[in-house]
């Protein structure tokens, strides 16, 4: 009878040293998602204002933290276009996944076409610190791109991402 008393006692101290490990591995995991989470940042002359674009960036990283891989940097079209002094923008988001800061300017190509109609097509343009701001790891921000009415009129159209194509290719950190 002793015995048995001593093999059930273990069997539950057994069980109960068990829960205590799966609270822990859940507790850790969740520390861990926590890490990982988005963090909106802007230039430093921007930090402490709102604006519309400030708030729907804010809004999307919100919304749609999946969006990118870990260990990537990725451009990400956020579905809208902004106005600003009667020039008309693509409204991007760049997210920095990656265990590196983004602290210096950078030029890249950009691709983007919807349809098979090109928006854009190897262009050349410049991540500015001074305008962007720095891109820590785990950050995302906005990364406005002109467009012409011709261009503006196909980015609009977009309702299908399997339809779209969008890459950057031949990145120069300076």
């Amino acid at each position: 009878m002793k015995k048995l008393f001593v093999i059930i006692l273990l069997l539950i101290l057994g069980g109960c040293s068990n829960g205590i490990k799966d609270k822990e591995a859940n507790k850790n995991e969740t520390i861990v998602k926590e890490e990982k989470k988005l963090k909106f940042v802007v230039a430093p002359q921007y930090e402490g204002k709102t604006s519309e674009l400030i708030e729907f960036g804010k809004k999307l990283i919100e919304e749609h933290p999946e969006v990118g891989n870990q260990g990537e940097v990725t451009l990400y079209y956020s579905g809208s276009t902004y106005t600003f002094n009667e020039q008309e923008y693509a409204v991007f988001m760049i997210l920095n996944k990656t265990d590196t800061d983004i602290n210096h300017d950078a030029k890249f190509k950009i691709s983007w076409s919807y349809a098979g109609q090109q928006i854009y097509q190897n262009e050349l343009v410049e991540y500015k610190i001074s305008e962007s701001g720095e891109l820590p790891t785990q950050s995302a921000t906005i990364f406005l791109l002109p467009l012409t009415t011709e261009q503006k009129s196909i980015a609009t159209k977009i309702v299908d991402e399997r339809k779209m194509n969008l890459s950057i290719s031949d990145i120069q950190m300076k």
